[in-house]
């Protein structure tokens, strides 16, 4: 993924993506909040070619959780979630860029760009550095080092 991950969440993925993949699953993301009491693990599965089924997720689920019992990774208590990506996936990693270039993206960054953190419009370039967005708001090409990058995800437009 190169997005940043917050540890436990990149932990998790260096844990679980291979059994994942084994399963002919693809992780497509992982989040991790802590909280007072619990904390929520949520992962995100999708077949590689898209449309993952309930059925899916329901057989995923208990091998997921057996593999999290195992391997430890999560002080405390948590809530597992494992869940379907949905319309407007997020983009992790840069084969994610790359399957939605010309499509509407969401980009969300760590700091303000000219008073904003939050970016819609036309992904149309994809590096190994970064993205290039055509905004909706200025009309003009921006540039996204990944690093900079909080989260991003395709933006379905419903009309």
């Amino acid at each position: 993924m190169v997005l940043q991950l917050n540890p436990v969440a990149k932990k998790v993925v260096e844990l679980l993506e291979p059994h994942i993949e084994k399963q002919g699953y693809e992780l497509v993301s992982v989040e991790y909040r802590k909280g007072s009491r619990n904390s929520l693990l949520r992962l995100l599965v999708d077949r590689p070619e898209g449309g993952i089924a309930l059925s899916d997720l329901e057989k995923l689920s208990p091998i997921l959780g057996d593999l999290l019992d195992v391997y430890d990774p999560i002080e405390g208590r948590y809530l597992l979630e494992v869940a379907s990506p949905g319309i407007n996936r997020p983009l992790t990693k840069v084969e994610h860029f790359a399957a939605h270039r010309g499509r509407r993206i969401k980009v969300r960054t760590h700091a303000a760009r000219d008073g904003r953190k939050v970016f819609y419009g036309e992904l149309t370039e994809i590096g190994p550095a970064g993205i290039e967005l055509k905004d909706e708001e200025t009309h003009r090409a921006r540039q996204f080092e990944y690093g900079e990058i909080r989260g991003a995800n395709y933006e379905h437009k419903f009309d």
